[in-house]
């Protein structure tokens, strides 16, 4: 089974859980209103106290400087957004994993399991940040040999921080435990090294494809009626696919953690979409 099909697969059986649980798809909606507003407030601070008066600078070293200056607050913004980012997910994953085990879980259980473990998503928030600093300036530094390894070291950090929310929702542990535990669980799973594997991502690519017809199609027949009301449908369109695709790949990977650690299969799985979500690279 290809890439794409088995992305697929698993992201309509997610879909089909998610269509009882409705009230999951509030989570990353507060999560992208509270990670906007993070970036309003911290980025503006930031701006307001280096951003020169009069239009943005052109010159290289101006914008190094202003680059320099702004570091602060962009390692303040990665924290903040990552913090809340997985303060949701901790959240959403709880009352997933509740609900995947046959409980009754609400809204406001996964938020208070989300409390309960904010030290440990803050610390974790600090390590992400730190590590998505350092992967950012591998990459600015050498446009090839950089963005390689940045890479290479980018897709290691996702796989082995895969299972990091449902450890945190499950063990309440430290981040580098946390790390280490699921780095752990996915070679035991899945092996040292991954050939390939689901990509949720490149299906809602493909799903915010018909998005821009409509603002396209008016660009392409000169038609301004056409293009705004259409633009405010795609941005609509694309905020709801947003909402589906961060809920849906919750209880992904809380069927996941589960398949991982319990061998167990959720309701609307299947073992074999499960175990090969990732493919075990021949040697």
């Amino acid at each position: 089974m290809g890439t794409l099909s088995r992305s697929w697969d698993l992201l309509g059986q997610s879909f089909a859980i998610l269509k009882s649980d409705k009230e999951l798809m509030w989570l990353p909606i507060l999560s992208a209103i509270f990670c906007l507003m993070a970036c309003v407030i911290i980025g503006g601070v930031g701006l307001l106290l280096y951003l020169p008066p009069g239009p943005i600078p052109h010159d290289p070293a101006l914008q190094k400087l202003l680059g320099r200056q702004m570091a602060p607050f962009i390692f303040m913004l990665y924290v903040a957004t990552y913090s809340l980012a997985t303060y949701f997910n901790v959240a959403l994953v709880s009352i997933a994993a509740d609900r995947l085990g046959g409980g009754h879980a609400t809204l406001n259980d996964g938020l208070q399991a989300a409390w309960d473990r904010k030290w440990s998503i803050l610390q974790w928030a600090l390590l992400a940040a730190t590590v998505g600093m350092v992967l950012q300036m591998l990459e600015s530094r050498s446009r090839v040999v950089g963005r390689i390894v940045s890479r290479v070291a980018g897709l290691g950090w996702t796989l082995a921080s895969f299972f990091v929310v449902p450890l945190l929702v499950a063990q309440n542990m430290g981040p580098v435990e946390a790390l280490y535990k699921s780095a752990q669980i996915f070679r035991k799973t899945w092996g040292e090294e991954v050939a390939g594997g689901f990509s949720f991502q490149l299906i809602f690519v493909l799903l915010a494809l018909p998005g821009a017809l409509v603002p396209v199609a008016a660009v392409r027949l000169g038609s301004a009626t056409l293009f705004f009301p259409g633009l405010a449908l795609a941005l609509i369109y694309w905020l709801l696919l947003g909402v589906v695709s961060s809920a849906a790949h919750g209880v992904f990977v809380a069927a996941l953690y589960r398949y991982a650690t319990e061998q167990k299969i959720s309701g609307g799985f299947y073992r074999n979409d499960l175990s090969g979500a990732w493919q075990p690279k021949l040697r």
